[in-house]
């Protein structure tokens, strides 16, 4: 009776640990990448990582990025880049059809956020895991961007004045 339980026991508790050890989705086609990716904005069941959507390219960009970082910091991206907001309220999703664009594929993706259009492009490579976002570009007029380049850009370092700093004659002599 013991050992029934055990076993029982057991094996409940490799089923209940089966999906903290699962893999990460394979995804086949590129499409099924942003399916997955926009899916959270409907049920509201975010991912703990996005690293499984993005290419080992984009993934070490984002590594490099976040260990220059310090620790009080939000680093180079401090917005949600699937919806160019931090906030969302998505309507009118529309995920695109691939187009050829070496070494993989673009697909465009347009939508409403609190009833402002937006527009993305992004860039999908074939590894070995299957399609992965290798880039994105923002082609919202007035607020265009790529994250690669974003992840690279240089940080301010305390040598460049702030935004907000007064220019020119400071009224003493």
């Amino acid at each position: 009776m013991v050992r029934r339980f055990l076993a029982f026991f057991g094996l409940l508790t490799l089923l209940l640990a089966a999906p903290a050890y699962a893999a990460a989705p394979v995804f086949a086609t590129p499409g099924a990448v942003l399916d997955y990716a926009y899916a959270p904005y409907k049920t509201g069941k975010f991912l703990d990582d996005n690293g499984v959507l993005y290419s080992r390219a984009l993934n070490a960009l984002f590594a490099t990025a976040n260990a220059a970082t310090p620790d009080d910091d939000v680093g180079p991206i401090d917005f949600d880049v699937f919806t160019n907001a931090q906030d969302y309220q998505l309507t009118e999703l529309a995920i695109g059809a691939p187009t050829p664009d070496a070494p993989g594929v673009k697909i465009a993706v347009t939508f409403q956020n609190f009833g402002e259009p937006q527009s993305l492009l992004f860039h999908l490579v074939k590894e070995d895991e299957g399609w992965k976002i290798n880039d994105i570009d923002c082609l919202t007029p007035d607020e265009t961007w790529t994250l690669s380049a974003l992840l690279t850009a240089p940080t301010d370092n305390g040598d460049a004045p702030a935004d907000d700093a007064p220019s020119g004659d400071s009224g003493s002599n």
